[in-house]
């Protein structure tokens, strides 16, 4: 720990200076800089609404961010970013960000296998939940972007190795997307990827019109301890929102993001039209398997409307809950364009 602290005491120059300049950039995988002034002042307009913000002082200039534990103040762009939260990943890549530095995926570690050919190069952090601190010190970076939920206790270490921005809500791809593209020069790419979004949306739902205005999906999994579960919200839950797609009456709980239920009497608190299953069973993990095999034979279960009808249907985890960036928010959409038959 005296090393740790003579190497933060070393680069605090550094980190007050903003974003001191280093040749040995990440570089930037694709998009352009951001053009004109009225794109910024947009994305700002954004920001402020969800309680965040910027004051540009130009395209290139001098930018002063409000995040979800404070602010920051970049004197130009980044160079050598630092990402410890696995939506960040996702969406540093979708603005043609390479980080020196990223926290590794939750699966198919190191990286997500459809991040992984952006990933070349870039330090593997350990876990969102506990980054590797020596490693970031290490790497002499000038952004940290991290998340309150996973790093709200180290943002006083992290703040000290170099400016550092906590978004609000871990799995709010947009307000992230709109929040890091200001600290990453990255306005208009931003908006576009927002825009493109927005269209995929739109057309989904002119397509569908009225025939799923009474659906509503469960998006359920097991656990290893025997347990089941259901997503009152998260990732998934947000975008099916969007889609004007409801969720079952019983899953609508106040304040809870995700329910255990532990009883097998519970069971119909996992109904829905659809039944989307984001369990993710590694090979050798049989206590997962065994939780699955004990719920889906039970008697009850045959008695799910979503089971009956035969919506009951296993997804990609990765992309419906675990990665939460726009990447992985267009590829959901892909899966339900074909599970909904909208085209």
């Amino acid at each position: 720990m005296k090393s740790f602290k003579m190497i933060i005491a070393l680069i605090l120059t550094l980190a007050v200076a903003g974003c001191g300049g280093n040749s040995n950039s990440a570089g930037n995988a694709g998009g352009n800089e951001t053009k004109g002034k009225g794109n910024t002042a947009q994305t700002a307009q954004a920001a402020e609404e969800a309680g965040t913000g910027t004051n540009t002082g130009g395209e290139d200039g001098p930018r002063t961010i409000k995040h979800a534990m404070g602010e920051i103040t970049l004197e130009k762009k980044p160079e050598r970013v630092v990402v410890l939260f696995n939506g960040m990943v996702d969406i540093t890549a979708a603005l043609g960000v390479k980080p020196v530095g990223a926290v590794e995926s939750w699966e198919e570690k190191p990286w997500y296998l459809y991040l992984r050919d952006k990933m070349e190069g870039v330090k593997d952090l350990g876990e969102e939940n506990q980054p590797n601190l020596e490693a970031i010190v290490a790497l002499k970076p000038d952004l940290i972007i991290g998340t309150e939920a996973r790093h709200e206790k180290i943002y006083p270490q992290l703040s000290e190795i170099a400016p550092t921005l906590i978004t609000k809500e871990i799995f709010d791809w947009k307000d992230n997307l709109q929040l890091s593209a200001q600290a990453l020069y990255k306005d208009k790419e931003a908006q576009q990827l927002i825009a493109d979004w927005d269209a995929r949306v739109a057309d989904f739902k002119q397509k569908a019109g009225d025939r799923l205005k009474d659906t509503k999906v469960s998006i359920i999994r097991f656990e290893d301890d025997g347990s089941a579960r259901f997503y009152a919200t998260g990732f998934a839950g947000t975008i099916f929102k969007e889609l004007g797609i409801g969720r079952p009456e019983a899953q609508m709980v106040e304040g809870k993001a995700v329910v255990n239920l532990t009883s097998k009497e519970q069971m119909g608190q996992l109904d829905g039209d659809y039944i989307f299953d984001i369990t993710r069973i590694s090979p050798g993990d049989n206590d997962t398997q065994t939780t699955r095999n004990e719920w889906t034979s039970h008697p009850l279960w045959k008695t799910l409307k979503g089971v009956k009808n035969g919506k009951y249907i296993e997804v990609d985890v990765i992309t419906w809950n675990l990665s939460g960036g726009v990447l992985a928010a267009n590829s959901m959409l892909d899966d339900v364009y074909e599970i909904f038959g909208i085209k």
